[in-house]
C-alpha cells in the first residue's frame, strides 16, 4: 500500500469523526462502510481489497504522495464516484473547506504515538 502511514492517519480521522456520531441515529451507512473496509487484517491488508487498491490510485493522483490530507480528498472523490452517501460527501466537503482540523492533528498524533488501532478484530464465540 502507498503511503501506509497516511492511510493510518486517514482511518483514524474517519475513525475519530465516526465516533462523534454515534449517538445520530440518522446516519448513512457510508462512513460505516468505509471503515469496514479500510480496516486491516493481520498481514496488513485491508478487510476490502477495493479499498487498498482506491487509496493507491488516490496517491497517484495527488501532487504529493506524502500529503495524507490531499490523499484523503481524493480517496473520498473515488469512494463517491463508485458509492454515493450523504454522510461521506458531508466529510469529503468539511476536508475541502479544512473543518475539523483538530480531529485531523489528533489523528496524526495518534498514529506517531502508535495509539490508533486499524486493525480488524475477529472474537470467536
Amino acid at each position: 500500500m502507498e503511503n501506509d502511514k497516511g492511510n493510518r492517519i486517514f482511518y483514524r480521522y474517519l475513525e475519530l469523526l465516526s465516533q462523534e456520531h454515534e449517538q445520530d441515529t440518522d446516519r448513512d451507512w457510508g462512513m460505516i462502510h468505509i471503515l469496514g473496509g479500510m480496516q486491516r487484517l493481520n498481514d496488513g491488508s485491508t478487510a476490502d481489497p477495493a479499498y487498498e487498491s482506491d487509496w493507491d490510485d488516490a496517491v497517484s493522483q495527488c501532487t504529493d504522495p506524502a500529503d495524507a490530507y490531499q490523499i484523503g480528498i481524493q480517496f473520498l472523490k473515488i469512494w463517491q464516484d463508485i458509492g454515493y452517501a450523504e454522510d461521506v460527501a458531508q466529510v469529503l466537503a468539511d476536508m475541502e473547506a479544512k473543518k475539523r482540523l483538530d480531529l485531523w492533528e489528533k489523528a496524526v498524533q495518534d498514529v506517531e504515538q502508535e495509539l490508533d488501532d486499524p486493525y480488524l478484530h475477529i472474537v470467536r464465540i
